[in-house]
């Protein structure tokens, strides 16, 4: 049985942004529920998930993603927004949400989707919608008003930033958290 890396790409988040994710946390933190709040050292924008990819096809995927994103120049992105999943009742994760006008981070998510599809462990079927996980909702008490908070903070806008790169990550889970550390960095247009 061959040895597995447990994979994702995603574009990593510059210093203003994790800072701006910072205060959105501290923000909600007292409006209500059990939050698992994800560390803003670990916050990423994925691209796309793909599980378990075998070790000895580490080197094709990276040369997969390579070509997808051949194309793509870099991105003027801007973190803000705040939401949660499911959009309506019960919060089960909190978000900021990711702004980009033309279209350009869509179909980059597609490109890279489309050609890491065969080293995925299971293909995403729902549309994709970039956004940044801020915590996941565990239960408790004010759930409402968690809610309420959140919706309050959906027209607030973050700092506008670049993103020049895509990173093929590898994610190891530990009962301290994931850690996460690069396979490859992939410019953009490279």
């Amino acid at each position: 049985m061959s040895q597995t890396v447990r994979t994702f790409i995603a574009i990593e988040m510059p210093p203003e942004v994790r800072q701006y994710l910072d205060r959105c946390q501290e923000r909600l933190r007292g409006a209500g529920g059990k939050v698992r709040w994800v560390r803003t050292d670990l916050i990423h924008l994925t691209l796309v998930f793909l599980g378990e990819v075998a070790v000895e096809r580490v080197e094709a995927l990276v040369a997969a993603v390579g070509a997808a994103v051949a194309g793509f120049g870099p991105l003027a992105l801007r973190a803000g927004g705040a939401g949660q999943f499911p959009p309506r009742g019960r919060p089960r994760v909190i978000w900021i949400g990711i702004d980009e006008p033309t279209g350009d981070l869509i179909r980059l998510q597609k490109a890279v989707a489309d050609a890491t599809a065969h080293f995925a462990e299971k293909v995403e079927k729902r549309a994709y919608r970039p956004h940044l996980t801020l915590g996941r909702v565990r239960g408790g008490s004010g759930l409402d008003e968690l809610s309420g908070a959140i919706a309050d903070m959906a027209d607030h806008q973050g700092p506008p930033f670049d993103a020049a790169e895509v990173v093929v990550m590898k994610s190891v889970l530990s009962r301290e958290g994931p850690v996460y550390s690069p396979l490859s960095c992939i410019a953009l247009g490279s």
